[in-house]
């Protein structure tokens, strides 16, 4: 069985949409951040139409992860600063 699998970048940008929409709805800033990196993947995506579909994957876990890593960081250090 030949499985061909191809992720267009309106493919990101529509589950970026879909996050974003999400964040709307339930407001922990996590799917906003994940929202912002399907839609940089999905225009990278346009700019390397090339890039095969595991890599696509693996850009927007290891983006998703220093972003949501980032956010943290940032929200734990102003924490500390308003207390």
């Amino acid at each position: 069985m030949d499985w061909t699998f191809s992720i267009e970048f309106w493919h990101w940008w529509v589950l970026a949409s879909s996050l974003l929409v999400l964040e709307l709805v339930w407001p922990r800033f996590v799917f906003l951040w994940l929202g912002f990196v399907a839609a940089a993947v999905g225009f990278l995506l346009l700019v390397f139409p090339s890039t095969p579909a595991r890599a696509q994957v693996a850009l927007f876990v290891l983006l998703s992860a220093l972003a949501i890593a980032a956010w943290r960081h940032y929200r734990r250090g102003r924490a500390r600063s308003s207390a």
